[in-house]
């Protein structure tokens, strides 16, 4: 960790606020992305620590939300539980602009997710360049979930003109720039609202990591044609799932540390592996595969699986549990889970295929399907927490030579 840690949360000192229900996105990022408890002393340094309601590694919270809509641009205020009011044009148009997508003009509203790599760099330095992307994709499996459970068919954009969405949002591109756009709803009856000029900035200022920098940069699109060529719509949608549900498990969710030793029961794991691989109605075709360490499932022997849960390599459970948790970095909660699952990408003929870029997806997408693990485990009465790992050591127990991407670990709650 580097000097003091940063705030978590913008200052939007005097920016006018409105009511989450001014944007149909309002209520999805409160569910999705909303405080969900607090407790004074328990952040670093002594402070009021608060959980939100997806996951992100050490509670550093690097991912702000946009809202475009006929009537704005907002910035999802998350202590306020507020919309703030940036500009007060149709903020949709710009947005499609940039993302070479003139359906987004149409949308019920536009949430544009961006990254501030200064506050888990703090803790993970340049490798905290993952972790953003993680947080994004674990924010994204909750709005896209309730999305589709609100019947608004979310649609998911990775391609756009960097230069040109940073500057829509009023940010630098460096200290903190666009992730990724989700469009929800469509505006059957569109009124371009009148150009303002009355735009308000709320740039992050913070530390830059010059090798992700880099990688960054390398990696965006820096015309129209350049998105077009790039994108390559995947035909699939969000399941559906039941919106009570979802928010009892969204609202309960935690990093579960402590496991039983009872099995999970089999056909229960397989459904939930089935969302978790469920197709993503995104702007590029999925590019993870996950494995999953199994030591305490029914009918299942310890051993390496598939994500249909075929078995791969039978292993002894002891040395299948020791291997998991030294690979997480020496934790214990990997070791006593009754499944590990492994999202997992061949890199090199992923930045083949998808050049650069493609390395973002691989990471947003596992972060996606990590997010789906851990709610859905929540929806079942399990527990779920993922975890950052040794690299190689995840290679040599999945015996595999591509690069591992994220893990979550799921057992029944103690």
């Amino acid at each position: 960790m580097i000097g003091t840690k940063p705030s978590v949360f913008k200052d939007y000192a005097d920016a006018e606020r409105l009511p989450l229900e001014t944007s149909i996105a309002g209520r999805l990022l409160q569910s999705a992305a909303g405080i969900v408890r607090s407790q004074p002393g328990r952040d670093y340094g002594g402070g009021t620590m608060h959980w939100r309601a997806y996951s992100s590694a050490g509670g550093l919270f690097p991912v702000e939300a946009y809202v475009a809509g006929a009537d704005g641009l907002y910035s999802f205020d998350v202590l306020g539980r507020a919309l703030v009011r940036l500009r007060s044009d149709d903020a949709r148009q710009p947005v499609a602009d940039a993302a070479a997508a003139i359906e987004l003009a149409d949308a019920g509203a536009v949430v544009v997710l961006t990254g501030i790599h200064g506050r888990t760099g703090w803790k993970y330095l340049e490798r905290g360049y993952r972790h953003v992307w993680w947080d994004a994709g674990t924010m994204l499996a909750n709005l896209l979930a309730l999305a589709a459970a609100d019947g608004l068919a979310p649609r998911l954009y990775t391609s756009f003109v960097d230069t040109e969405l940073n500057a829509v949002l009023g940010v630098d591109g460096e200290r903190e720039y666009a992730l990724a756009l989700l469009a929800i709803g469509r505006d059957e009856a569109r009124n371009a609202s009148p150009m303002r000029s009355d735009k308000v900035s709320l740039g992050e200022n913070g530390t830059t990591y010059p090798v992700s920098l880099r990688a960054h940069s390398a990696s965006s699109l820096e015309s129209a044609e350049a998105v077009r060529g790039w994108r390559t719509p995947s035909k699939g949608t969000e399941p559906k799932l039941d919106r009570d549900a979802l928010v009892r498990a969204i609202l309960g969710r935690r990093s579960v540390r402590a496991y039983s030793d009872r099995p999970l029961p089999q056909e229960e794991l397989r459904e939930l592996l089935r969302w978790s691989e469920a197709p993503i109605p995104a702007d590029t075709p999925p590019v993870v595969r996950q494995f999953v360490t199994v030591a305490a499932v029914e009918g299942l022997e310890p051993g390496i699986y598939d994500a249909e849960l075929n078995l791969l390599a039978p292993r002894a459970e002891c040395a299948l549990r020791e291997s998991a948790g030294f690979a997480a970095m020496e934790q214990e909660h990997p070791r006593d889970a009754a499944v590990n699952v492994f999202q997992i990408g061949d890199l090199d003929a992923i930045v083949e295929r998808l050049a650069d870029r493609g390395y973002r997806w691989a990471q947003l997408e596992a972060g996606i399907r990590a997010g789906r693990l851990q709610i859905g485990a929540f929806m079942r009465g399990w527990g779920a927490a993922a975890s950052t790992f040794y690299d190689d050591e995840v290679s040599r127990l999945l015996e595999t030579q591509n690069s591992p991407l994220l893990m979550v670990a799921v057992g029944p709650l103690a």
